[in-house]
């Protein structure tokens, strides 16, 4: 009883600074992240924890989290995300030089005058695109390298906010939704969990497919009917990586270096191996493996150990790419090492406030981590029924993926006990708590991703879910509709 009463003062209190912060004119990021790590902290004064072994849930009782702790838990946030960190600095810095290209300005402003009449076309090809790559690439955070140019084109197409947000971030979401081999979620859940590349693949190909279809005809919709709208004015968006233009610039470096760009990540990021492809992880092996001399491996010295092939890369080989692809792009566009090196820092700083949010939605998972009181809500979830009640289980996927973005270290804790607790119900299971932690990440101020797009546009948190509630209500009756198959008529 005590508990419950300590849950409900919990989630009163979350819910009245939750309708303060709507109604406030200014409705911040950081204040809806604070919300949602003051219930993390405050849940795990009235919520044991546990972990399992095997079926069996054993109780560990409560840990509480106190004042001392918050340096802990940012300390271990920042140390959880490090390499994404160095990627967004790094890919600010990367576009702050860009943008001071004539070259690249010229590129952005042609392809934005090309587009303008066909913005549902565009729209379209865009998401579509970000979709796909995002549920087939090993990491959906590579696919951000091309998102700032993408939103210099929208931009200067005259998109509003909230349809460019849509069009790049938010379909980078929806393609976590419908992970197929892709993202870092789905390849650390199959991990941790022992999980098949297989397992619900064609369950969550249907789910995916549908979301792809829903998401872009919402989008088309509110494109036309926003055309329509001749009489509203439109809000003018600012670009964070401003262009500029030039009139002797050529355009076609820019062109190479894009095409690259995306040859790079499709190759690099997309998990060969899952489709029989062993040829680029031999001949990595082979040039890892040469030698001059007796024992000198000229390549992999120069590369580092941790170089991977096409296939197994982590977001570290593209920290790389793009800081050597920096002073070539300066040297090609003519800017000076001095004006080079203000535009990297400028563009370094313009990424800090996306990137402060992105440590935060990891801070709420440190709490977890440090209390995993999640378990406890698991277990007392799939406890009141005697048989695997699917809505309960999806319930329980989408409260677990509020406070943890790591979808791998929800199989960690609850993995193994999908496996030997339900067998005969794994495709079921998997299908649920990827589609969950998918749904949780277009939705909720804890992910990451959702987190950056909107701090980059300056879009509040609550003219989001404006946008996005009738997509994720409909995604939401489509997956229930998928599992109560799954449980009941298969």
């Amino acid at each position: 009883m005590g508990i419950a009463i300590g849950v409900i003062i919990v989630l009163a209190l979350a819910i009245l600074f939750a309708v303060l912060t709507i109604k406030s004119k200014n409705s911040d990021l950081f204040k809806w992240v604070g919300i949602i790590i003051f219930v993390a902290f405050f849940l795990t004064w009235v919520i044991p924890y546990g972990y399992y072994q095997g079926s069996e849930f054993v109780a560990n009782g409560l840990n509480r989290l106190g004042l001392s702790d918050i340096p802990t838990v940012m300390y271990y946030g920042v140390y959880f995300c490090l390499t994404t960190v160095l990627y967004l600095f790094v890919l600010g810095g990367f576009y702050g030089v860009l943008s001071k290209s004539k070259g690249y300005g010229n590129l952005v402003k042609k392809i934005a005058k090309a587009i303008k009449g066909k913005e549902v076309m565009t729209a379209i090809i865009i998401m579509a695109i970000n979709i796909v790559l995002t549920s087939l690439l090993k990491s959906q955070l590579v696919l951000l390298v091309f998102v700032p140019f993408t939103l210099s084109i929208l931009i200067n197409a005259k998109f509003d906010k909230l349809t460019a947000m849509g069009a790049t971030f938010g379909s980078i979401l929806v393609g976590i939704l419908a992970a197929t081999y892709g993202t870092e979620g789905l390849y650390w859940f199959n991990y941790y969990g022992g999980f098949d590349k297989n397992t619900g693949l064609t369950h969550r190909l249907i789910i995916g497919g549908i979301a792809l279809v829903l998401y872009v005809g919402y989008n088309v919709f509110r494109i036309i009917k926003s055309n329509n709208q001749k009489k509203t004015a439109k809000e003018e968006v600012e670009d964070l990586f401003e262009v500029e233009e030039g009139k002797k610039a050529a355009i076609w470096p820019s062109i190479v270096l894009f095409v690259f760009l995306f040859i790079f990540v499709f190759l690099g990021y997309f998990n060969w191996e899952n489709v029989g492809v062993t040829a680029f992880t031999k001949f990595h092996n082979w040039l890892m493996g040469l030698t001059i001399g007796k024992d000198f491996t000229l390549v992999k010295n120069v590369l580092g150990s941790s170089a991977a092939a096409f296939g197994a890369m982590e977001i570290n080989v593209l920290i790389v790419v793009l800081l050597v692809l920096t002073p070539i792009v300066a040297l090609c566009s003519r800017i000076k090492c001095s004006d080079a090196s203000n535009a990297f820092g400028e563009g370094f700083k313009k990424m800090f406030k996306p990137t402060c949010l992105f440590v935060l939605s990891y801070v709420v998972f440190i709490v977890v981590y440090m209390t995993p009181f999640t378990a406890t809500i698991t277990n007392w979830a799939f406890g009141l029924t005697k048989t695997l009640n699917p809505y309960l289980a999806m319930l329980t996927s989408f409260i677990t993926s509020l406070f943890q973005t790591d979808l791998g270290y929800t199989s960690y804790l609850v993995g193994g006990m999908i496996a030997n607790t339900y067998p005969d119900n794994i495709s079921l299971m998997h299908t649920i708590y990827v589609t969950g932690y998918g749904l949780a990440q277009v939705l909720l101020p804890t992910s990451g991703i959702l987190l950056i797009g909107l701090s980059y546009l300056k879009i509040d948190y609550k003219s989001w879910l404006k946008y996005i509630w009738i997509f994720a209500a409909a995604m939401l009756v489509v997956i229930l509709i998928v599992i109560t198959v799954l449980r009941y008529a298969m």
